[in-house]
């Protein structure tokens, strides 16, 4: 069956984000999902407007080939004129403290994304937006879904299922993974201010799935942190003032401490404040021993130093 707009009724605003808009309704018959679901979101973005790394006919291919327990599923995508229509389960609950106070239940969500996180890198895909609000849950003790794929980077060699769209969106997408984010030039302005790692603030274009590890990290300290572990105390968000967050915090690496910056040329040229590093048990003194040393795993200048996700699924928090 096509699906359209005339398959949901009860469509009520959601939430905005900066290229789409999220809606929450319920499918009606004729509609499959009205015997499923009794709430979905409708994602609505218009592809024709959008540029790298920001592509919901991506997304759409992404949600539909990658399949598993902790992403969020696609449910149906179509177009309404010149809008792209991606439908998923509706999930009103992010993961931040507040809302997940249990420490059993925040391990037990913290394995499930690890998991996702860790079948996505062995598919080659970046996330590049990992973030309290793109891990929904279906109730406070869970399951969890990493969501949101609309800026995620995938190798041209990755073979994704073919989403009924348009001949427009083939070629677009062709031509996003092929001339603009090559695997050595992708684009560095990616993520989310305060979750965002140290190499994409250096604008460091050959990064690699390790971004999404810095990333992870920063989440689950901000569980027992009550704010961002790096926080811009200037509220500015710019690569500098972030870069002074971080550097505050774990204090100012050396070439030494972190080699690959030597490929960096602000950070080569540009003479840092020493700042002496921060005992993670300081920062975080709420934080069991065993959440430590995940968070300081993920936590390393150096990404190829970073905890591989699949290799975090063995450390004693997680099992």
């Amino acid at each position: 069956m096509i699906d359209s707009l005339h398959n949901y009724t009860d469509i009520d605003f959601h939430a905005e984000g900066a290229f789409s808009t999220i809606y929450r309704g319920r499918p009606t018959p004729p509609s499959p999902l009205s015997a499923l679901y009794s709430e979905v979101a409708l994602k609505v973005s218009n592809p024709s407007t959008q540029r790298a790394p920001h592509s919901p006919i991506l997304e759409s291919r992404i949600l539909q080939t990658l399949r598993h327990k902790h992403v969020i599923p696609l449910l149906s995508a179509f177009y309404d004129d010149s809008d792209l229509v991606v439908v998923m389960p509706y999930m009103s609950l992010h993961f931040t403290g507040d809302v997940v106070t249990d420490s059993a239940t925040r391990a037990t969500i913290v394995r499930d994304i690890t998991s996702a996180i860790a079948f996505l890198h062995n598919q080659g895909l970046i996330h590049r937006d990992i973030k309290p609000q793109n891990i929904l849950l279906a109730s406070k003790s869970g399951p969890a879904f990493l969501s949101d794929f609309g800026t995620a980077w995938v190798p041209a060699t990755t073979s994704l299922s073919h989403v009924s769209l348009d001949s427009q969106g083939d070629s677009y997408l062709k031509r996003l993974q092929a001339d603009i984010e090559p695997v050595n030039a992708k684009v560095t302005d990616v993520g989310t201010g305060p979750y965002r790692a140290p190499e994409l603030l250096f604008g460091y274009p050959a990064y690699t799935e390790s971004i999404d590890l810095w990333s992870w990290g920063c989440v689950i300290a901000e569980l027992w942190h009550g704010k961002h572990l790096f926080d811009d105390q200037n509220r500015e968000s710019s690569e500098i003032s972030l870069v002074n967050a971080i550097f505050r915090k774990l204090g100012t690496p050396d070439l030494q401490q972190w080699p690959e910056a030597n490929r960096f040329s602000a950070f080569v040229h540009i003479q840092f404040i020493r700042h002496p590093p921060q005992p993670f048990d300081q920062m975080l003194p709420n934080a069991p021993q065993e959440v430590i040393e995940v968070i300081a795993g993920l936590l390393r200048y150096e990404s190829r130093q970073r905890i591989a996700a699949e290799k975090l699924l063995d450390m004693k928090y997680l099992l």
